[in-house]
Order: structure tokens, then sequence, then C-alpha cells
């Protein structure tokens, strides 16, 4: 996956698609799909994201909707984790399951 289409993945008139030269697809615009630029695939790198939430506590739930809504179902359940995490160790004031109801809304 590249953030933008390269010469490294050239594109295929026959299919639409771009692929690696050892024929892997590659996705240009990791932003449509909600995945984070990597080499699933053609290099076995892992399907992971980390979570960064804002000092701001009052900044949390709108920061994490668009977080899980931005993101792909399958990164979904690990950003809750980290989220709810996270809220209970920076923002002890906050109740976690609360934030993460007005994210997920």
């Amino acid at each position: 996956m590249f953030e933008r289409p390269t010469a490294e993945a050239p594109f295929s008139p026959a299919d639409g698609l771009r692929y690696l030269g050892d024929g892997t697809p590659v996705c240009v615009h990791p932003e449509k799909v909600g995945l984070p630029p990597g080499r699933y695939k053609s290099k076995g790198a892992p399907l992971v994201v980390q979570l960064d939430l804002p000092s701001d506590p009052s900044q949390v739930a709108t920061h994490l909707h668009g977080v899980f809504h931005g993101t792909a179902p399958a990164l979904l359940d690990d950003l809750i984790v980290q989220a709810t995490d996270q809220i209970r160790r920076a923002f002890p004031e906050l109740d976690a399951l609360s934030v993460l109801r007005q994210a997920l809304g």
C-alpha cells in the first residue's frame, strides 16, 4: 500500500489496478479503505494502527469519532481497546465507556 500513485506500482490498463513487479496488487489511496499505508501482502507487515488521543479531554470523543468512522473494520476492535486503555490512563476523570459510546454514535 502506498500513500499515492508511484512508478514502483504501475497502472494496468487491462483491469484498472496497480501491481508491483511480482504481480502483487497495490492500493495507492489508503485513506479510501481506512488503512494506514503498509506492505501487508508483499512484505507481511502487520495490520495495526497506533492511536494518539488529543491532550484536551473535551476533544477525545470527537477525535475518536473521526478515527473510528474513518478506519477499516478490521482495525476497529484494536482501536477500541487502545482508546479504552488510553482514556483510563490519560483522563481518569472521564468514563471511558461513555466516551466510546459518544464516539461510536
